[in-house]
């Protein structure tokens, strides 16, 4: 007998979770059902052998499931998504998944069973992930201040209106050119040029001085470069100045790679920095992940095709990386460690 595909259903784990819109809902809680069917390539060795390791095990699977539900959400919808997630990058033998989350008792003034969501999935990483992409501003480096120090000293400088905090921020991960342009608008088109010149010089003079690597980042880029992990930079920062960042706040040594915002000619969220990477180190897309803190990384890497990854504590809010497809998030970079379960 020749096996083609296998497939695990769990069916109606029950959970007491606290999601949903309503303020009753998350203080009081309610019955929550989840079924789960994953489908696995051939597993002989698990059907011939009696090897559990050759199979995917259904207690880890509700455990797993069981720390997601553990977390509110407001929409089932969500807690659905973040359980697929989940599954995929703890199960790499899982190839497919189709997870159902149904709210026993929905507050909708109807007498029912429940009300459910179900969503299906594939895999979206590698059995063998070789090549770890990662922009650099918001996601390994703590930025932030020092680049609205210096735009605001630029903008100063130039005479134009200083933008805020926030309208800075929103632009952050976009190339500088554009980031300038955007926030001085078009009255101050033709002088954008002589703004990132300048920006580019105050920088080294007030930027730098609040650059330092976040908690974690260090020591996980030195365990995965013990383990043989191929780590590269794409940033919309200029090549000179990410190559001293780097070696500045002690992750050069771990680093194979850089592609800049000066490397390539369409900038983020285009592809082109990604697919130079790909290239360079003979990787294809499904075997690499491209980790970023904005929409910008996330959309960068799924343009080439790559599987991603979104820093939730850098400058882009966690709804924004999954609106626009980031297959899953960490709140701590520590846990890109778990990509290489």
């Amino acid at each position: 007998m020749q096996l083609q595909s296998s497939q695990i259903t769990l069916r109606r784990l029950c959970f007491y979770s606290y999601h949903g819109v309503m303020p009753q809902e998350r203080q009081v809680g309610g019955h929550y059902e989840v079924s789960l069917r994953l489908g696995l390539g051939p597993i002989d060795e698990a059907v011939f052998g009696d090897e559990l390791g050759a199979t995917v095990n259904y207690a880890d699977v509700y455990e797993t499931v069981k720390a997601v539900m553990a977390v509110p959400s407001d929409l089932i919808e969500h807690v659905a998504g973040r359980i697929l997630q989940a599954i995929f990058v703890r199960f790499r033998k899982v190839k497919e998944a189709e997870v159902t989350v149904t709210k026993c008792t929905p507050p909708m003034g109807a007498d029912c069973d429940g009300v459910s969501v179900t969503l299906r999935a594939k895999q979206p990483f590698a059995d063998e992930l070789k090549l770890l992409i990662l922009d650099f501003d918001g996601t390994l480096a703590q930025t932030a201040q020092g680049i609205v120090r210096t735009m605001q000293a630029t903008f100063n400088q130039m005479g134009f209106a200083i933008p805020t905090n926030d309208e800075i921020c929103a632009t952050i991960g976009l190339p500088l050119t554009v980031s300038i342009a955007k926030l001085a608008g078009e009255k101050h088109a033709g002088r954008v040029a002589e703004a990132v010149a300048l920006y580019r010089q105050l920088f080294e003079e007030i930027g730098n001085n609040d650059v330092k690597a976040y908690p974690g980042v260090v020591e996980t880029m030195a365990a995965l470069h013990q383990r043989g992990v191929k780590m590269a930079v794409a940033t919309s920062r200029g090549h000179t100045s990410v190559e001293a960042l780097c070696g500045m706040i002690g992750i050069a040594p771990y680093l194979s790679a850089y592609v800049a915002e000066d490397d390539v000619k369409e900038k983020k969220p285009a592809p082109e920095a990604v697919v130079v990477l790909l290239e360079r180190f003979g990787v294809q897309p499904s075997e690499a992940v491209v980790v970023g803190d904005t929409t910008f990384d996330i959309l960068m890497g799924r343009r080439a095709g790559c599987p991603t990854c979104g820093v939730t504590y850098g400058n882009h809010s966690k709804h924004q990386l999954q609106a626009v497809g980031a297959d899953t998030l960490v709140d701590d970079f520590a846990d890109v460690m778990n990509l290489w379960a």
